[in-house]
């Protein structure tokens, strides 16, 4: 035995001032009375006496000895006893719901063989139930009973989320080699590789299965002004034969692609949709029907393909109206005069009219006829009255699809020899429009005006300014998409989250948003409930590769050593104040009886 807090000992000082205080107590005095009326009449003027030797009674020792216990308590006695703590772990990661040849979820049979593993054990000691997806933690403060723990078991459901294998590895190796643990049960679609630690006892439910699956949805914006969006999606077929599979995409409930591939066995493919129309939801589904059903639906929105904002400088602001028309691409306009380096910032991509910075910028930048004199590009500027084009690149991004013999250009200036911008088309009288790349960025630079943006009623004029922006703005690369169990950080204006499942989830901006458990469509709700869907898919081949599962390979510090009882200690405290309330209201029901007996036979 002993004391976790001794020094909580010291306040067995507190007994000698219990004795003070009933020395302090009534103490009968002789009083020579006339009458026995005088002596009932003289019992409400007693007085106290202090001195002489206390008259100890039973209430006394009872006191002393609540006292002393409630001294004991706070000294947290405790004694050293044998228990053998358990450790269970249950794989609820997105393959676990894979469907087995019988008909049941592996979740469910490993359920089912750990329930069964606890009703084997004796129950000695504390029990942690452990989930691993999207990381591994405990469901709940351990259980000191066996049935407890096979309720909460009961409650668990799988997840949507992978599981992150390295992390899983260190995890049971870290619980293996946990002094306080004495025993672990795995359960999970992954087989431990030998040697596999004394103190883990495994249970693998994943056994291989035939299974198809999509692993990306992504959509991108090929060129500016396009309303249509190109879909890319990639299939796999992990099973040990050809077969061919059938892929429908519908756009907010209609359906607008459709496609059939053959796949051998363990072959992946991309299928590409140039130009879907555009939708709020996509949603793409894999036939047949196969063990993992999670697998085989994925989601994208039109939200993901990232528009273009462009921070437009220039004497003229109204020059940018036309800008706006254009699908992906949001403007903000201001006057050289309020323009800072720092403005660009929150900006894809800068266009300078009639304007040029004082610095290198820090992102693509247009510059549209730019003053004579500028210091930072060092472009060489001729006023003309009249520009002609004499020639251009064929093959250049910039010229794409452009009807130059169609387009006027009226008044401007020439361009001469750029020590790093390239000419990529060009007149009588030098350049006028050019293009180059300096400092990871890339800078376009023009001699004549194609502002403001006129679209179809200046075609060949609206076709060149949407590839110069194009070029600028990195467009064709495709969106990356979120993953389940990827936390995504919450973004300004967001102030709840609707899951797939229809609960709302509080969101702070600039924090992280960590309920991405499912799978499926999430709503950003911001100011005035405006609602932003985003797309969360599996979007993980390794996860839907059910044929075969890499094992798990777990390195633990004591591997080798047999599982053993564990010294612990155990708390008194909790008895002794169990004591110290049943003493305290045995006493106070007795002084109470006694009272009322008193008052009873008083005449």
């Amino acid at each position: 035995m002993g004391f976790l807090y001794p020094g909580a000992l010291v306040f067995f000082a507190l007994v000698p001032a219990l004795v003070l205080a009933y020395l302090a107590k009534e103490r009968p005095a002789r009083v020579t009375v006339s009458s026995v009326l005088a002596f009932r009449a003289l019992r409400g003027f007693r007085r106290e006496r202090f001195g002489g030797w206390p008259r100890l009674d039973w209430m006394f020792f009872a006191e002393v000895f609540i006292l002393s216990l409630a001294v004991l308590a706070m000294a947290g006695p405790f004694v050293w006893k044998k228990t053998a703590p358990l450790a269970v772990v249950i794989d609820n990661s997105a393959a676990m719901q894979a469907l087995t040849p019988a008909g049941r979820s592996r979740f469910e049979v490993a359920r089912e063989k750990l329930d069964a593993a606890l009703s084997a054990e004796d129950g000695g000691g504390e029990i942690s139930v452990y989930v691993t997806a999207p990381q591994p933690r405990r469901v709940a403060p351990p259980f000191n009973t066996l049935t407890e723990a096979r309720i909460a078991l009961s409650r668990i459901k799988p997840t949507d989320a992978p599981n992150d294998q390295t992390t899983l590895e260190n995890f049971l190796g870290n619980l293996a080699s946990e002094a306080r643990v004495a025993k672990v049960i795995f359960a999970g679609a992954n087989a431990l590789a030998a040697p596999v630690p004394a103190r883990i006892h495994p249970i693998a439910v994943g056994d291989a299965v035939a299974n198809a699956a999509i692993g990306s949805f992504s959509l991108r914006r090929e060129v500016l002004g396009a309303e249509a969006l190109h879909a890319s999606l990639s299939i796999a077929n992990f099973s040990p034969e050809t077969r061919t599979l059938e892929l429908v995409v519908t756009g907010d409930g209609k359906q607008i692609a459709h496609a059939k591939e053959a796949l051998g066995a363990r072959e992946t493919a991309t299928l590409e949709f140039p130009a879907i129309p555009p939708a709020r939801i996509y949603e793409a589904k894999l036939a047949p029907d196969d063990a993992l059903a999670l697998d085989n639906v994925a989601y994208a929105t039109a939200g993901s393909v990232k528009n273009v904002s462009i921070l437009f400088i220039s004497p003229t602001p109204a020059d940018a109206a036309g800008l706006n028309s254009i699908p992906g691409v949001e403007v903000t306009a201001q006057s050289p005069d309020s323009y800072s380096p720092g403005d660009l910032g929150s900006f894809d991509l800068a266009i300078f009219e009639y304007a040029t910075p004082k610095e290198l910028p820090s992102v693509n930048t247009m510059l549209v006829m730019p003053p004579p004199g500028d210091p930072v590009f060092g472009l060489t500027v001729t006023p003309a009255s009249k520009v002609q084009i004499a020639g251009w690149r064929t093959t250049d991004t910039l010229t794409d699809s452009v009807n130059f013999r169609l387009l006027n250009l009226r008044g401007g200036e020439y361009f001469g020899t750029h020590p790093w911008m390239s000419q990529v088309v060009g007149g009588d009288g030098g350049a006028i429009l050019l293009k180059g790349e300096r400092g990871a960025h890339r800078f376009v630079a023009t001699g004549f005006n194609p502002f403001p943006y006129l679209g179809r009623r200046n075609l060949p004029m609206s076709v060149l300014t949407l590839n110069a922006i194009s070029y600028l703005a990195g467009l064709g690369a495709s969106s990356n998409g979120y993953r389940t169990g990827q936390p995504w950080l919450v973004s300004a204006g967001v102030e709840r989250v609707i899951l797939p499942s229809g609960s709302a989830v509080a969101a702070h901006p600039g924090t992280l948003f960590s309920a991405v458990s499912e799978q499926g469509v999430y709503e950003l709700v911001g100011p005035g409930g405006a609602k932003t869907p985003r797309a969360v898919n599996l979007a993980d081949l390794t996860e839907s590769d059910l044929s075969s599962s890499a094992p798990l390979k777990v390195e633990a510090a004591n591997w080798g050593s047999a599982a053993a009882p564990v010294m612990e200690k155990s708390s008194l405290s909790d008895y002794i104040l169990a004591a110290i309330i049943a003493l305290t209201a045995l006493e106070a029901l007795i002084v109470y009886r006694r009272r009322r007996i008193a008052e009873a036979a008083a005449p």
